[in-house]
């Protein structure tokens, strides 16, 4: 039984840090809890189809295996140009109720 609704949030550039890396890490390490997570803001780009995803392709593989939810804020694609298209399967796209019903749903936030 999970223990904790936890969000991870992944708003940083992918390009600058190592941030979507660590945070995609950290949410597989929690794997006992109940664990979702959003991109929002400049962490969109960390999905995009083209982009490097030698460090988190195996992370994104395993994503469902490990019942962790996964969402692409919608306003934060549109702001940038970018659909579902875009982006990797099995990344569900959130309106700006969904974002909110996950901020407000989660007892822990980590943003990178």
């Amino acid at each position: 039984m999970a223990d904790k609704n936890i969000l991870v949030v992944i708003k940083s550039k992918p390009y600058t840090t190592l941030n979507s890396y660590e945070a995609m890490r950290v949410a597989m390490g929690l794997w006992e809890h109940a664990v979702k997570v959003v991109w929002t803001g400049d962490g969109v780009y960390s999905l995009l189809k083209g982009a490097d995803h030698s460090l988190t392709q195996v992370f994104h593989r395993d994503l469902p295996e490990l019942d962790i939810e996964a969402y692409a804020d919608g306003s934060a694609l549109s702001r940038r140009g970018l659909t579902e298209q875009d982006i990797l399967p099995r990344i569900e796209i959130a309106d700006r109720a969904k974002v909110v019903e996950l901020m407000m749903g989660a007892e822990v936030s980590l943003v990178f």
